[in-house]
């Protein structure tokens, strides 16, 4: 229980998945959020059985986004320690109509080696959809160094009269030979096209400056080349996982 102590603390002392634009003005934000999700699952891989915390913490000026963000799962909960704290850097513009965001990533674990990404994010408006599409390269870690993943599809967003916001995306991942051997832990693996994955959120504003925000995401890994190896490791090919996230934004 004191880890979970510390990790509430630091979602008033940290903050969250926030989307800032660069203000004209370089006036900078700050935000905190604590999400509590049924289950952490990345890129269709789950990384946890029961209820994960996830604390995060950003800040932005000129562009630039900078966000720290932690897991803490409590699949043992005997072992009172967090199982990852991730670094984020992240510049985003407009270019011809299209939001450009390149970034770098790195993410640390308590068990395993240190990994980062470098990535670039591309957003670009159709009607009442956005079409979407995302490119990370993995450049720490020998091992995973060179793996590749990608995903594109649709996003949209309503927002209301009372400043709450829907949103939702549609995405199709797929990654290299080098990124499945090294996440999935089997070789051979080749290239193909990973998972789908289905979002759906909605944001409320109890108060100035504060949000309450929740989500339902489902992921399946499409072909059957990889949810061998994660039934193989004990998890489920594919996961529905629910959350709520609560934040505070300056």
């Amino acid at each position: 229980m004191r880890i979970l102590s510390i990790i509430i603390l630091a979602s008033v002392l940290f903050n969250a998945n926030v989307r800032v634009s660069a203000a004209e003005d370089g006036a900078g934000s700050a935000s905190f959020e604590l999400d509590l999700v049924s289950k952490y699952v990345w890129r269709g891989i789950p990384l946890s059985v029961s209820e994960a915390y996830q604390p995060s913490g950003t800040f932005s000026k000129y562009g630039f986004t900078g966000n720290i963000w932690l897991n803490y799962s409590v699949d043992n909960p005997r072992a009172n320690r967090l199982s990852e704290v991730d670094y984020t850097l992240s510049y985003e513009r407009e270019l011809l109509g299209v939001s450009v965001s390149p970034g770098f990533a790195l993410y640390t674990y308590s068990d395993a080696d240190t990994c980062g990404e470098g990535y670039l994010k591309l957003s670009y408006p159709v009607a009442f959809l956005k079409v979407l599409t995302s490119h990370y390269l993995s450049m720490v870690n020998g091992d995973a160094a060179g793996g590749y993943y990608g995903d594109a599809g649709l996003g949209y967003e309503k927002q209301f009269a009372n400043d709450s916001v829907l949103t939702g995306s549609a995405l199709l991942g797929w990654g290299n030979a080098k990124f499945n051997a090294f996440n999935y832990g089997q070789a051979g693996l080749g290239g193909r096209l990973n998972v789908l994955t289905l979002d759906a959120a909605i944001s409320f504003t109890p108060f100035s400056g504060a949000s309450v925000r929740p989500h339902l995401t489902y992921y399946s890994n499409l072909p059957e080349a990889l949810r061998g190896p994660i039934r193989t490791s004990g998890g489920a090919p594919a996961s529905l996982v629910a959350g709520v996230a609560a934040g505070y934004e300056f």
